[in-house]
């Protein structure tokens, strides 16, 4: 019975909460312009002032006894007589405070959540696929919580959804909100970051002042970035930076075929003298900006490697 009353007072009090409304959308890449209508309603705070049952403490005083031992200590004569010498002892009493509760009123503040204005929510969605080369199937969904707008997108994990542009306007009637939301999104084929990036960075290895290492198929300084950082590594101290750079076509050698990217990096052309222990720390980005992307944490845009060689 307690729990069913604390559910009643939860949902009591969370009656008028914003309420919300989702709308979903597959796009397939026929239509590039869709439009959603969706109705919510905005709430309030507001504070009342009430008088509710509690239990209350007054400080009264009870007389009361205690018994305590008497005090003893040996006494000794100059002719090496001793004996105990006891005084005080006995019952004590006093009056003691004490904390009595007892039943009242008091006044508390609480907050309720009441109706302020709807909202009528016109979302645009228009969509740039000249990218495309293949079959789109992405499910986005608009959510609207009282006047928050948000887009979110279940992905084929085919395409990098990138937002380019979010555009909103709003206008106040009689007890309604008007909102217009406008979402241009452009699709960026993921096939070569997800052929890059399959496996990661892997076979690393350093000869002579010449590093080598591979990627996955269809690595291409157009379409990624590749920056290295060459330490000097010190086991008991911090390593000491040598060279921090991105490299261009001229930089490294790169052997490409239907499995795998071959990547070599001649160190020695790029003015680093390599030191007995070294630290190579690298980082492959697919050229994006992992900012705008919706789907961002469905689709790698990068790899690391972290290598010391002694």
């Amino acid at each position: 019975m307690k729990k069913l009353l604390i559910l009643l007072c939860f949902l009591s009090m969370n009656a008028f909460a914003d309420s919300s409304a989702v709308e979903q959308i597959l796009y397939n890449g026929v239509v590039n312009e869709t439009q959603l209508n969706l109705s919510t309603e905005k709430t309030k705070t507001e504070y009342r002032t009430e008088r509710v049952p509690s239990i209350c403490y007054r400080t009264e005083y009870r007389y009361r006894c205690t018994h305590r031992p008497p005090m003893c200590r040996t006494v000794c004569t100059g002719r090496g007589i001793c004996r105990n010498v006891c005084s005080g002892g006995g019952q004590q009493c006093r009056n003691v405070p004490t904390q009595v509760s007892y039943r009242c009123m008091r006044t508390v503040t609480r907050s309720y959540q009441v109706h302020d204005y709807f909202v009528e929510t016109n979302v645009k969605l228009q969509f740039d696929n000249s990218d495309v080369a293949e079959t789109v199937h992405e499910q986005f969904s608009v959510s609207v919580t009282g006047d928050r707008v948000s887009l979110s997108v279940n992905s084929s994990k085919n395409y990098f959804l990138v937002l380019e542009n979010e555009l909103r306007s709003e206008q106040m009637g009689t007890g309604t909100k008007y909102v217009d939301m406008t979402y241009k999104v452009r699709l960026v084929a993921a096939s070569a970051a997800k052929s890059v990036f399959a496996n990661g960075i892997q076979n690393v290895s350093l000869r002579n002042g010449v590093l080598n290492f591979k990627l996955g198929a269809g690595f291409d300084l157009r379409k990624f970035t590749q920056q290295i950082k060459i330490f000097q590594n010190r086991r008991l101290r911090s390593d000491i930076l040598i060279l921090d750079k991105y490299l261009s076509q001229s930089d490294m050698n790169i052997q490409t075929n239907a499995n795998e990217s071959i990547l070599s990096i001649d160190l020695n052309n790029l003015g680093v003298k390599v030191p007995a222990k070294v630290r190579v720390v690298m980082e492959t980005k697919f050229l994006i900006d992992t900012k705008k992307v919706i789907n961002k944490n469905e689709i790698s845009t990068s790899a690391n490697a972290n290598w010391v060689f002694r």
